[in-house]
Order: structure tokens, then sequence, then C-alpha cells
């Protein structure tokens, strides 16, 4: 039984079509359709990493030889050195690992993202560290964590996540509604995969010319995307315990999921957020159990902070406003902007840390960082060390806004202890206080910049949930 996937190739108004044939073994063939009609089979004969390094006829003639070094040179197949004059043209454009390669520009699409076999790094960085208990998943524009002969990167990509960040700045957010399904979509390809190879767990080692590997990644894909849209669903819906009954959800689906998928081989486990029971074994999983691995850990830590946000709301549930400054008065772009959160109710701050003097003008940061001369005007204000408040002025009328839920005495603690933490731009400013906030109250972001903090709580409210990430912890 074989698969097939035809493509089309036109030049100068000539259109020659392209078939791939794949077995269980991956691509063995490509049929040939020329402009005037005639066909042709050539057969397609690949090394351990898929890449192509034989094509012969239909009567086993030799048609060419390709060969290329461990990170994706061509190179001269019978010397294995640099080719000393221009070589034959390719008779395809497939090559290393059997990815596209766009040699008038010495790159190789590898799908995800693209990569430059010369100085062996990808042009732009992985979204997410693969494996965060390894120090090469943290170079992420390294290729295979730095070991092409054993490991391939099929995709480069968690690509479901991808599509829908990418599409957000083009639908206004709107898809961001996507983002709990989409990121289920992408653990589920993952678990799939690792129960079609064992339970290897690093994609680098699965066998992608199986047809077992896709279809369970695919078959994956689904259950994980069922998995994120009922736990996201009943989240974002609010309630008693939310973000844990979420995580309930979505654990029954994906172990039930995985368990059709696998034909059973698979346990049933139940994850409650910092805790799991696995049924078929009886037995507890937890945040720190011994043997636990990295990333497990990490699982069951997210899941911890959605039962933290949960018992916040229960104590105390206070509707509140981030803002976001986006311009100053004139009307120019903010670029440093400023981070506070306000009470709905009362119309105070919860936290808006700044400067507690009269340094900076009417027009804001805009006035300190120097008009004329940015940079030095910036490094003033960055390194300048002064008194801080958690009430510093929040323009609203110049922000963005995202909502949340949070619980007032916990901004209360922290308010009290600002007030003795000096303020400075670079190390103890307004988002980094306004993010410790937010991760006291169980609430997941990133505290790096007023702009990334914002985006992050909108990714939050969409559905973007501690538990969707915790189903790492329930399964393996």
């Amino acid at each position: 039984m074989s698969n097939h996937a035809a493509y089309q190739l036109t030049q100068n108004g000539q259109t020659t079509t392209l078939t791939y044939l794949s077995g269980p073994e991956g691509l063995f063939a490509v049929v040939v359709k020329e402009p005037n009609g005639t066909s042709y089979i050539r057969y397609i004969h690949t090394d351990h990493l898929g890449s192509w390094n034989t094509i012969t006829g239909e009567n086993g003639n030799l048609l060419q030889e390709l060969s290329f070094d461990a990170w994706g040179n061509r190179r001269n197949p019978n010397t294995w050195r640099a080719f000393a004059t221009t070589p034959a043209e390719p008779l395809f454009d497939r090559g290393f690992t059997g990815h596209e390669h766009l040699y008038g520009f010495q790159l190789i699409n590898m799908n995800g993202r693209m990569y430059d076999p010369v100085v062996s790094r990808m042009l732009s960085p992985d979204n997410f560290v693969q494996a965060p208990d390894f120090s090469q998943s943290f170079n992420r524009y390294s290729y295979c964590w730095n070991n092409p002969l054993i490991y391939t990167d099929p995709s480069g990509e968690f690509i479901f996540t991808l599509a829908t960040l990418i599409a957000a700045p083009f639908t206004g957010g709107a898809s961001l509604a996507l983002l709990p399904t989409a990121i289920g979509a992408d653990i589920g390809m993952w678990q799939g995969g690792t129960l079609a190879n064992g339970g290897e767990m690093n994609p680098f080692k699965w066998d992608y010319s199986s047809g077992k590997t896709w279809g369970y990644m695919l078959g994956g894909a689904a259950v994980g995307a069922a998995s994120g849209y009922v736990g996201g669903a009943i989240a974002a819906e609010g309630g008693f315990m939310a973000n844990t009954m979420g995580i309930m959800a979505a654990s029954h689906v994906n172990s039930v999921g995985m368990g059709i998928l696998s034909g059973g081989q698979t346990d049933y486990t139940l994850s409650f957020g910092v805790a799991s029971y696995n049924f078929t074994q009886g037995e507890w999983g937890y945040l720190g159990k011994p043997g636990n691995t990295g990333l497990q850990n990490f699982g069951y830590f997210l899941g911890a902070m959605a039962n933290l946000n949960d018992i916040n709301n229960l104590i105390n549930q206070t509707n509140a406003t981030l803002y976001t400054q986006e311009r100053y008065a004139d009307g120019s772009k903010d670029v440093i902007s400023h981070t506070g959160i306000v009470d709905d109710a009362t119309g105070k701050n919860l936290m808006s840390f700044g400067p507690n003097d009269s340094k900076i003008g009417g027009g804001g940061f805009k006035d300190q960082i120097g008009g004329a001369k940015p940079l030095g005007g910036y490094k003033k204000f960055g390194l300048a060390v002064r008194k801080g408040t958690p009430d510093y002025p929040v323009p609203t009328s110049l922000s963005k806004s995202t909502s949340l839920v949070a619980n007032k005495h916990l901004f209360s603690g922290l308010r009290g202890v600002s007030k003795f933490i000096p303020y400075q731009g670079v190390s103890t400013n307004c988002v980094n206080m306004s993010s410790i906030g937010l991760w006291l109250n169980g609430i997941p972001n990133i505290g790096i910049h007023p702009y990334l903090l914002h985006y992050s709580i909108a990714a939050y409210n969409s559905g973007f949930n501690p538990y969707m990430l915790n189903a790492l912890s329930t399964r393996y």
C-alpha cells in the first residue's frame, strides 16, 4: 500500500507534474509527467536520514548520485569533498533529509523554518524549547540539537500553534480563541508520535519513514485538539474551580482518545492540576514526586498554578483591567510603555509601579528619554535608581487594555512590599512588579516588556490556561 502527493511545476508556461510515491518505509519513487504528456518513473534511494543519494530509472540504470555532508551541504559523491567546479543540476529539488533545496540561495526549506547548511543554523528561532531538561534545546537556532548524523527536523515547529499565532495580527487577535485547540493538537501530535515509536518522547528519534508514525501523529492531533477545545471552553466559561474542571475534562478526553488510538495500550489517567491519578495502575502522580522527569514536574507546576488561580478566585474575586500604554499625548508611539493594573470597582491601582518623584514631566517617560537623544536619555532612565511607588498614574486614555480576575488581597500584600523597593527602569519596574502579582494569582505571563505582558494575558483570557500543557504530566 502506498501514499502519493502531486506537485506541479510551471516554467515558461509549461507545466510538469511530479507525483511522489511513499510506502511504509517512506518515499521510494517520483512519477514525472512532462508538458507533452509523456510519463516516466524515477526511483529514489535514501540513507538512514531520508536524504536522497541515488536516483535510478525504470530499468535500474543509475541516473544521478547525490551526497550531502553532516549539515546538508551538497558535495561530490565520489570524493565527499566540495565540488571543484559547478556540479550538474539536480534532477529534483529534494535532497538533504528529503527536504526542498533552494539552490539559488543555498538554503533548505524545512517547512516550518528555513535552514542554512553553510552556517548550520536556522534563519529563525524555534518558538518552543522542545526539551527543557536538555541544554542543547536552549539554542533555538541550532539544527537537531547539533547532532545531525542521528536526528532530523521534519517540520521545525509546533505547526498548529505557530499558524494560530501568525494569524493573530491579521485577524485582530481573533485567532487566539483557537489557541487552546491548536496547542492541544500539537501536544496530541507529539503524544501520538511517541506512542507510535515505542514510548520514545524525542521527536528527533522518531521513524518518519513509517506510516504508523504519521498516522498516530494525525490521530493524536485530532485527540489533542478535542481535548484542548473542551478544556479551554470550560475554563473560559468561568464558574466554580473553572481551571481545575477544565484540566479534568481535558485529561479525560485525552486519556480516552489516546486509549482508542492505541487500541487500549495506554492507561486511563485523570489530572487534577498539581496531581493526577492513574486508574489503570492505581497510582497517584504529583508535583515533585521522586522519579518525575523535568517535563512531568513542569506540567504539574502549571497545573498547580491553575489550582492556585481557582483558590484565589474563591477567596477574593476582583475584576480588574490591565492597561498597557501604547502612545503619548501627542499621538506618537510609546515604545517603552507602562503597565498598570486597576481595580474595576474602585478605580484604584492594584499595581502600577513607577518612580515616586517629579523627575518625569508631563510627557511621561518620553520627556525622560531625551527627545532628540533617545539612546542617551534611555540609558539614564534605565539605570537611575530612585524611590518607588505602586500608585504611579496609569494613562488609561493612552493605553490598550485587557480584563482579568485577581485576588485583591495578594496585590495589597505586594503593594506593601513594593513601597520598600527602589524603582529602576531595567531591574525593578512596572512590568515585572505587575507580573509578580499575576503569578501570585496563578496567572502565567511573560513579564519582560509591557507589550509581552499584555499579549500573554490576552492569550490567557482566550483560553490559554495552564491546563493545556498540564497534559504533558498525565500521560508519561
